[in-house]
């Protein structure tokens, strides 16, 4: 007999009479009309979750989690501590008091709720192992070569999970600055709880290394693409999306910023997302330089690298390494494509006459940096073969576009009918019922561009 498949994604693996349970209790209160001295109202979610508590309308629904953890990034079992919202706040806000002002702890606050605790745990999957990995692999090797990082401000818009790794592994270089702004709910369009689990799991270490940071540390925005993930109109769905607050021109100006680097998952992103474009054309013309980096352009390589064993011998061992466009020409050459950052004179390891390039090439970098170490200018590396996108903000319509008269900014963003909101009955102060399908036309397919 044919042995039914196996389950590939989470809802598949989750027992379908639970879950239906939880979502017909849900779809009931939805439908419930209740008496005539109820009230219809509409109101933004988060502010109803702040309000009736994070699972409005869903309190018997639980939270599912994929590539559960039990320990910590620094490999502690102690990470329930900073379920204390004042303590994950403490180790996730800017250490120096420039940035202080862009950190949004809204996700984090959500967890003042002890029902909201209780239900947490740590993540760590295969996503963020890599913008982790890409991450550290950009840090030590390349920014830690640069003079003037201050004078750049990174935006990072990855999945949000994605976004946090990749944040604590540069947080000992750039004053990391999370800003998720929404609440998780059971049955969410975003997946907030996620990126509130990866939160959890790298507090400890990412509060231990900003210790070492100096008050000129660049900042490093966090964002969660998934923000203003597609949505259909469904009575089993909570509107939790949101939109991205970044810093101004003119802030970022009197900060010394004169660069922007907007880090996105891949080349697949040609521009920014659609509730950032205003924001990127007024960088633009406040004379700041707008760059797009998509991170896979950090490519896995294989490797086959001697290792010295403590009886003397030598054994050949495979290790995975970042290169960024695979091969060391092209991991120098970053430096080259985006020179704003003022890199130094780098150094690299010249192969024997003969022995293939990197990849190939096990010896970046030698043991001990010495030896065949040489110094170079930037105009002894060979041209990078991987070439940086070309991009440049440009105004386009978008859902969240400022209203424009004659080609002249309005008066500021605005939300599509129905985006991020919710509509509910109440009776005597308390609700007695939502609805969450009825977020206008954007909920039918409207999205960023990612």
């Amino acid at each position: 007999m044919t042995q039914p498949a196996r389950p590939t994604h989470w809802w598949h693996a989750v027992d379908r009479r639970t879950f239906n349970k939880g979502a017909l209790a849900f779809t009931t209160l939805l439908s419930m009309s209740g008496c005539r001295s109820e009230k219809e109202q509409a109101a933004d979610s988060l502010k109803l979750q702040q309000e009736q508590g994070w699972n409005v309308g869903a309190k018997e629904s639980r939270l599912f989690f994929t590539s559960t953890a039990e320990e910590d990034a620094s490999g502690s079992q102690e990470w329930r501590a900073y379920t204390d919202p004042a303590r994950l706040i403490a180790a996730w806000q800017p250490r120096t008091e420039a940035w202080k002002t862009f950190f949004t702890p809204t996700l984090m606050q959500a967890l003042k709720d002890e029902s909201l605790r209780a239900q947490m745990r740590l993540i760590v999957n295969h996503d963020m192992r890599e913008a982790f990995a890409r991450g550290e692999t950009m840090r030590r090797d390349l920014l830690s070569q640069v003079d003037k990082g201050a004078e750049t401000f990174f935006i990072v818009d990855l999945p949000g999970p994605a976004a946090v790794a990749f944040g604590a592994a540069m947080a000992g270089w750039a004053d990391v600055i999370p800003s998720f702004e929404n609440w998780p709910h059971p049955y969410g369009v975003v997946r907030s709880h996620d990126t509130l689990a990866a939160l959890l799991y790298y507090a400890a270490s990412v509060q231990e290394q900003k210790k070492q940071l100096s008050e000129s540390a660049p900042g490093l925005l966090l964002l969660d693409n998934q923000r203003l993930a597609p949505y259909t109109d469904a009575d089993d769905k909570f509107d939790n999306r949101y939109v991205a607050t970044v810093p101004s021109a003119t802030a970022l100006q009197q900060r010394g910023v004169k660069n922007i680097m907007y880090i996105v998952p891949s080349r697949e992103q040609k521009e920014e997302s659609d509730d950032l474009n205003d924001d990127f054309v007024a960088y633009k013309d406040a004379k700041l330089k707008v760059a797009l980096f998509p991170l896979n352009d950090f490519q896995k390589v294989a490797q086959q690298v001697p290792k010295k064993e403590p009886d003397g011998t030598t054994r050949t061992v495979t290790e995975t390494r970042y290169y960024y466009g695979g091969g060391l020409e092209s991991h120098l050459g970053f430096l080259m494509l985006y020179s704003f950052l003022a890199p130094r004179p780098v150094l690299y390891y010249p192969p024997p006459i003969g022995y293939p390039y990197p990849p190939s090439y096990p010896q970046y970098p030698p043991p001990g940096g010495g030896g065949g170490w040489r110094s170079t200018t930037l105009g002894d590396v060979r041209a990078p073969s991987t070439s940086a996108p070309s991009y440049e903000p440009r105004s386009r319509p978008t859902l969240f576009s400022g209203t424009r008269v004659g080609g002249q900014a309005g008066v500021g963003r605005t939300r599509p009918s129905g985006f991020g909101r919710t509509t509910f009955r109440t009776s005597g102060g308390r609700v007695t019922s939502i609805s969450t399908g009825r977020s206008g036309s954007f909920g039918r397919g409207g999205s960023g561009s990612s």
